[in-house]
């Protein structure tokens, strides 16, 4: 018995129609992996960037510091050279005397600019 012709039309349409149903589903699949690949590419630029700004906040924020380090360790040479001159000029053992004379003559030189 052979099956009537409409059968075979029908059975037809729907092979067509499963074909074209999967064919949409991995081409939409496609899309979609497509369009999350870029969202992701977009997210890690943008954290590519957040953690390069971060980086050269670091590099600044360091530079800050060795330059008041720098800054720091040069008032602390001065003091004790300051302090290694009020001992030089004690004379008598009078510390506060000598300091008293260091400071009066450093005044007197930063009034005229020059160098004690």
């Amino acid at each position: 018995m052979k099956p009537p012709l409409l059968v075979l039309a029908m059975l037809l349409l729907l092979g067509a129609a499963v074909f074209c149903a999967q064919r949409w589903g991995h081409e939409a699949g496609r899309a979609a992996c497509a369009a999350e690949v870029l969202e992701v590419q977009g997210l890690l630029r943008r954290q590519t960037q957040a953690l390069n700004a971060m980086r050269e906040e670091g590099v600044r924020r360091s530079t800050r510091a060795l330059q008041a380090l720098a800054s720091a360790q040069a008032g602390q040479a001065d003091a004790q050279a300051a302090a290694a001159r009020i001992l030089a000029l004690q004379p008598g053992g009078n510390a506060c005397r000598a300091a008293e004379a260091l400071i009066a003559s450093e005044m007197a030189a930063g009034s005229t600019g020059g160098t004690p």
